[in-house]
């Protein structure tokens, strides 16, 4: 197992956020605004070299309820990203998935990101564009609760009480017959603290959200799979109603991968956001 050293961007531990809160802001399309120039956020990061574990012949043992994340065998039937249409199909082919994968009563897919690693020349940032492609994302992190927004009242009446569990569930997949650069690095659950995480602000044009960035912390455990496959997409939550001592979050970030050549394709990426709910005994 190719076990790698690796780098892992954290949010820097600031006396600034004791007193501001971290804050990332999207802002609308518009004329002469290049996000990737100015500064919409006051997010610092900080850089360490870590151990990154194999995950490639632990797959049977590693899973959502134990380490917050698992390696799904999967083939999408979605060939690329180039039409609206696809995008909305692969939503539904998650949906079934997860339904499958997890033994789900319900599952919403509700968002879908493409990223490339390639530095972008744009002059508009459109997150209503559902072919929009983004970089891979900086620091460390994990999302918190949007059950909410994302749930009719019907839904919420039938689902959120006594008897059902409800998570927050990420999938992430490479594009490439086989990904070697900016791998996906997953952390143990276990391994991290209460006080590693801190609270981000994430402001888009219609509402404030939430995300927690992770502090560095040496007891972090990170994974990875080596020549990670386009059939072998990740499945991680972000969140979880049921209390207990199993995994309830996962922070996850790319890193530079110093086992791939200098000449492999950049990493192409679809990740989906969804709520899944299952029926408890």
């Amino acid at each position: 197992m190719p076990d790698v050293r690796g780098t892992i961007e954290y949010l820097q531990d600031l006396e600034l956020y004791e007193t501001e809160k971290p804050y990332w802001c999207f802002l609308p399309p518009k004329k002469g605004f290049d996000p990737d120039k100015e500064r919409v956020d006051n997010l610092e990061f900080e850089d360490h070299n870590v151990a990154i574990s194999d995950i490639r012949g632990l797959e049977g043992d590693v899973s959502l309820e134990n380490y917050g994340f698992q390696v799904l065998s999967h083939d999408t039937e979605i060939p690329a990203f180039t039409a609206a249409d696809a995008v909305e199909a692969y939503k539904r082919e998650t949906e079934q998935l997860l339904m499958e994968a997890l033994g789900a009563t319900h599952v919403k897919c509700y968002d879908l990101r493409l990223r490339k690693n390639i530095v972008f020349q744009r002059t508009e940032f459109d997150l209503n564009n559902p072919l929009h492609t983004e970089g891979p994302a900086r620091g460390a992190h994990n999302a918190p609760q949007v059950i909410n927004r994302y749930l009719s009242q019907p839904e919420k009446d039938a689902f959120l009480r006594i008897g059902y569990r409800v998570r927050i569930v990420n999938t992430w997949r490479s594009l490439l017959p086989v990904l070697e650069d900016q791998p996906l690095a997953l952390c143990d659950s276990r391994s991290v603290g209460e006080t590693d995480l801190m609270a981000a602000d994430r402001l888009v044009p219609d509402r404030v959200g939430e995300v927690y960035y992770l502090k560095f912390n040496p007891k972090h455990q990170w994974y990875w799979l080596s020549t990670q496959k386009r059939s072998e997409p990740y499945a991680f939550v972000m969140f979880d109603t049921k209390a207990g001592t199993h995994a309830r979050f996962c922070p996850h970030v790319s890193f530079k991968n110093p086992l791939a050549g200098a000449k492999v394709p950049p990493r192409e990426s679809v990740e989906t956001r969804s709520v899944v709910i299952t029926k408890e005994s």
